[in-house]
């Protein structure tokens, strides 16, 4: 999971910085705005088959490589 998410986050923000720190906080990075939430939210549905709307997570749970891994691990649980 965690390298598909990492390829996710790679597409989204255009950049491979997020494998040389899990813990990012990729919008303080500038690298995830509320458009790339959208464009993150469909990767999930497309990849992992996981419909989730912009309410279903709070912006902590996209803030980073881990918490989006933790969240989608334990989504529906």
């Amino acid at each position: 999971m965690l390298d598909k998410v990492l390829d996710i986050f790679e597409e989204v923000t255009g950049t491979d910085e997020i494998r040389e720190d899990l813990e990012l906080d990729l919008f303080e990075a500038g690298l995830l705005d509320s458009l790339g939430i959208i464009e993150v939210l469909l990767k999930i549905e497309e990849v992992f088959g996981i419909k989730l709307q912009p309410t279903d997570l709070e912006r902590k749970d996209m803030a980073t490589v881990n918490n989006l891994v933790e969240f989608l691990e334990n989504y529906n649980k």
